[in-house]
């Protein structure tokens, strides 16, 4: 199994791959190859398979489509610009925050159109996707309501796996932290 790790620099990516590589296999299938990116190159880890680290901004123009070129089995996009700065650098949020997402999702759509291609995909959320005070307990029915830039582009970005996945192009899941 292939998996590629996009944010494996931050300190969620790096215990992301430590415990990857500490298990060994995902769903019962044997990790083969790592290939961890992030804005700056992460530092290679101790792996029996192959490993690839990469210097990658997912918002530029085609690099996500030369890492999904690799047609790697898992994806964990862990990728993004957090609350605060979000907030302060509006543009920069939107960048990397909504746009590198979209472009992740439109690679790995492009790369399905040649022969078929459905990666599953792990979306990094965030609680900022509602809007407070917030119940005890946040269930289904609990409205998404941001509050912040940051909170509307990780539920812009759910959406779009939603709609990726419910397409088939992408098997995604997200998940909010």
């Amino acid at each position: 199994m292939h998996i590629l790790v996009i944010g494996a620099a931050g300190m969620v990516g790096r215990k992301l791959t430590s415990a990857l590589i500490a298990a060994g296999q995902v769903g019962g299938k044997s990790i083969s190859r790592l290939t961890l990116a992030d804005v700056i190159a992460p530092v290679a880890p101790a792996f029996a398979g192959a490993v690839e680290t990469l210097a990658a901004d997912l918002s530029a123009p085609d690099v996500a489509t030369k890492l999904v070129a690799t047609r790697p089995d898992l994806i964990f996009h862990l990728a993004a610009i957090v609350s605060g700065e979000a907030e302060a650098e509006f543009e920069k949020g939107y960048r990397i925050n909504l746009d590198g997402t979209r472009f992740l999702l439109e690679a790995i759509r492009q790369e399905g159109l040649a022969s078929p291609y459905v990666p599953k995909l792990v979306f990094t959320s965030s609680i900022a996707v509602f809007g407070a005070p917030f119940p005890e307990a946040i269930g289904d029915e609990f409205f998404s309501t941001p509050l912040t830039s940051y909170g509307t582009q990780k539920a812009i970005g759910e959406l779009l796996v939603n709609d990726y996945s419910r397409k088939g192009f992408v098997d995604g899941v997200g998940i909010r932290l």
